[in-house]
């Protein structure tokens, strides 16, 4: 059953120019819209109006996701490298502290080396570095079991060390 569509003008509404149509409509589709109006007191055509816009300003939504997806793509970008950014710094810092604490040992070391038990500062030092870098390269829960291993730590300082005191009586 055909049914004549028109817009008036309310006038609690701004004057829109309207133009008069013929819909076909099942008669479910009907219906549904009839119950509508009746649920929010309006009339069948309000309903009618309002489900076209809800589903043009869908349209409308889904044709700008594109350009709303690149808006926030390019953001988060401009936040990611930023973040980046920060880190880099922070992780540059703690190098150069750790370097010139690093430094700071040897001269102190060097200092106090006692040449009868050490072969040569060189090799303490070459020891050293290489533990670091195993120390560095292990997973991370192995890193920490083997930090947290008083025996373990007490042997890589001794093979750092270079092994028991060398007795001169001997």
């Amino acid at each position: 059953m055909p049914f004549l569509l028109e817009r008036r003008i309310d006038l609690k509404e701004s004057p829109i120019k309207t133009e008069r149509k013929t819909l076909h409509l099942p008669e479910d589709t009907v219906r549904a819209l009839n119950k509508l109006a009746a649920k929010n007191g309006t009339d069948f055509s309000k309903e009618v109006r309002r489900a076209i816009d809800e589903y043009l300003d869908l349209e409308t939504t889904a044709e700008n996701i594109d350009m709303i997806n690149g808006v926030i793509r390019q953001e988060l970008s401009g936040q990611l490298k930023a973040l980046g950014n920060r880190l880099a710094g922070l992780i540059n810092r703690l190098t150069i502290i750790s370097a010139a604490g690093y430094y700071a040992n040897i001269a102190i070391i060097a200092d106090l080396i006692d040449q009868d038990r050490y072969s040569s500062f060189e090799k303490i030092e070459s020891a050293a570095r290489k533990r670091a870098l195993a120390f560095a390269n292990q997973k991370n829960a192995d890193a920490l079991r083997t930090f947290m291993d008083d025996e373990e730590m007490q042997k890589a300082i001794h093979a750092v060390q270079g092994g028991s005191r060398v007795d001169s009586d001997l």
